[in-house]
């Protein structure tokens, strides 16, 4: 997920299609020698410093210009004056079975977690492992529970991903709507059932304008909290019938049957446009949002609470969720590559990240004293929230999983519909399955 970075013009460093090619011959090629020498940094002895290299970087995720200035090419160049860098963003001839088909795929990759099946399919994911005994980094001075999430990847230990920054969730609220009915502000440490009930007292019309107390928003993220996984790893069949399921389907519709807060239309815009949505539970991004908002002069008088959770897994929130940056298998230039990502991983561009609103990565607890303390939209927030939430770990992964997530809203709202839940939830794992099948058998076919 994006975070902080706005919906701002890209101008800065977007590399415009029609270049495209002519930038990316460079991507996999060292520049000729610079006539100065800089310093070898700390535990890479065999990388020699003295020879410009040119690197690209994919852009999977959206960040704007300034936002890849400031926390990756800034803090590299400053650190290495012999490596540039050039930025690829996605998109239409930019995809990467595009790039790969060209030759021309980056040398790095900027994405999260859950993103990475293409570039597997493509053989794009490179193990760093060798290159983390060769400069002798120190993977423990990583969040364990970020590492380990990365490595569910691979099947023997490869850690093809270096994190940059954790996501977080929190319950957002409209300070306004509780006050407007003279309503408790959410507390920390709720279950979903007490955040449900609170919602009763905030969702009515008034003055003609129809206020929704709250929407639970994720299907997949109250999977991720009572740690259910969606395909089994070993049978490649969907696992929505299990009692998991149909405990989220009926806490959704007990909030969807509170009269007049029913499932409709975008509960985001709702809630950040409308202002009409009380409770929001969401990703980090929705502090980008409303300071987008505010910087528009339509700000939200808002907070934070942390993530309501089930009472058998008090404090645990959606899954963990990382921006990472991965070295490519196709570049020619690994060990510059290598210095880029585990530098950003140390003490400097972790410590910029946090007081811009980013979670650290490092379990170095210095960054995070100063967490946020740049973002004027978290000034005077409950930020104690975040961190009461913890993130679950990393679900049992398949390549298939999206073909059964995919089928969960779609039988939500049947079920919405008066449909019964074990039915809808039988048909959404057979509609599931027959996706599986149908993807094992192209992939065979191959």
């Amino acid at each position: 997920m994006n975070m902080f970075g706005g919906r701002r013009k890209l101008t800065k460093v977007v590399v415009s299609i029609p270049v495209i090619l002519a930038l990316m011959s460079g991507c996999s090629k060292e520049a000729s020698p610079g006539p100065e020498k800089p310093p070898a940094p700390q535990g890479a002895d065999s990388f020699d410093t003295s020879k410009p290299v040119k690197l690209s970087l994919y852009m999977g995720l959206l960040q704007p210009d300034e936002w890849i200035q400031k926390h990756i090419i800034g803090p590299v160049q400053k650190k290495y004056p012999n490596i540039s860098i050039d930025i690829v963003r996605k998109g239409k001839g930019t995809n990467p079975d595009e790039l790969v088909v060209a030759g021309m795929f980056p040398d790095l990759i900027y994405e999260s977690i859950p993103r990475y099946t293409p570039y597997k399919d493509l053989g794009l994911l490179y193990d760093m492992n060798d290159m983390i005994k060769k400069y002798k980094f120190d993977v423990g001075k990583l969040n364990p529970v970020v590492v380990d999430a990365l490595k569910v990847w691979g099947s023997g230990g490869e850690l093809y991903h270096m994190p940059l920054w954790m996501n977080f969730t929190a319950l957002y609220y409209n300070k306004d709507i509780f006050d407007k009915f003279g309503v408790a502000y959410p507390k920390d440490g709720m279950t979903w059932d007490e955040a449900i009930e609170l919602s009763k007292s905030l969702t009515r019309t008034q003055d003609n304008v129809a206020y929704r107390g709250l929407d639970p928003t994720s299907i997949t993220g109250m999977a991720h909290q009572l740690g259910l996984n969606f395909v089994d790893p070993k049978t490649n069949q969907a696992l929505l019938e299990n009692d998991g399921f149909k405990r989220i389907f009926q806490t959704f519709l007990t909030a969807y049957k509170i009269p007049g807060n029913e499932m409709r239309g975008v509960s985001r815009d709702t809630f950040l446009k409308d202002r009409t949505m009380a409770m929001y539970p969401f990703y980090a991004d929705m502090v980008t949002l409303l300071a987008d908002s505010a910087a528009k002069g339509a700000p939200v008088n808002w907070d934070m609470a942390s993530l309501p959770s089930f009472p058998e897994r008090p404090g645990i929130g959606y899954e963990v969720d990382s921006h990472n940056l991965s070295i490519s298998s196709s570049s020619q230039n690994k060990d510059a590559a290598f210095m880029v990502v585990s530098y950003l991983t140390s003490l400097e561009p972790q410590l910029e990240l946090s007081k811009s609103g980013y979670l650290p990565v490092t379990t170095d607890p210095e960054p995070l004293k100063s967490f946020g303390a740049n973002q004027p939209e978290l000034k005077g927030k409950h930020l104690d929230a975040i961190f009461k939430t913890k993130p679950a770990p990393f679900h049992k992964f398949t390549p298939y999983d999206s073909l059964a997530t995919g089928r969960l809203s779609p039988a939500l709202a049947e079920a919405e519909k008066g449909k019964d839940i074990n039915t809808a939830l039988r048909e959404a794992s057979e509609a599931a399955n027959k996706l599986i099948q149908e993807k094992l058998a192209a992939t065979a076919a191959k």
